[in-house]
């Protein structure tokens, strides 16, 4: 009996078995883990990035306050960082993104946190994943500000939020054109 195999579509490119040699599986992982090396040698610091408490650029975002630990395009664009402010009762309408998951992790305050059809208490410490594609919101349910750190993967969309900095609150038009730039869309 010959050896089961699976065709494999990558980047328009079809392997056969032929193309798999004797392990097949091995050969596999042998393609993602370079493709997964050149990414890094792309997209990944090659210098220490050190952030101070309060160091980072600082930002202004619908009411809330973001700060840069780590800039998109000091990682090539792979991944960018934020600490965010958020005061009570505040929080970002239900949205989705079509390219980024956004992982968010309670450094202080309660927030209230949903992913997709689940809504959970995030106390301090709490962490959560917005995977792309799955819409998601948060919102302060504490009574004083709260404290996320959020990491942006891919990062190009935590430049949203240096080009909202400065735009006023009730300019929804403005808002919603800039989230269209980053193909992230507003539901509620």
């Amino acid at each position: 009996m010959g050896a089961q195999f699976e065709v494999v579509i990558r980047n328009a490119s079809v392997l056969t078995e032929a193309d798999l040699g004797r392990d097949g599986a091995l050969a596999i992982q042998t393609v993602g883990w370079e493709m997964s090396q050149n990414f890094l040698q792309e997209t990944e610091t090659t210098v220490p990035i050190i952030r101070g408490p309060g160091e980072g650029k600082v930002v202004g975002v619908l009411r809330d306050q973001s700060t840069f630990k780590v800039l998109s395009d000091q990682t090539g664009g792979a991944y960018a960082i934020l600490e965010q402010k958020i005061p009570a009762g505040h929080g970002p309408p239900l949205h989705v993104h079509r390219h980024e998951t956004e992982i968010f992790y309670v450094l202080e305050g309660q927030f209230e946190i949903t992913v997709g059809e689940q809504r959970v208490a995030a106390p301090t410490g709490a962490m959560v994943v917005g995977p792309r594609n799955i819409p998601h919101t948060f919102r302060n349910v504490g009574s004083q500000d709260g404290r996320l750190l959020l990491t942006v993967i891919p990062g190009r969309f935590a430049n949203y939020f240096i080009e909202v900095d400065g735009v006023d609150d009730g300019d929804q038009a403005k808002i919603k054109a800039l989230t269209a730039k980053y193909d992230v869309e507003i539901l509620e």
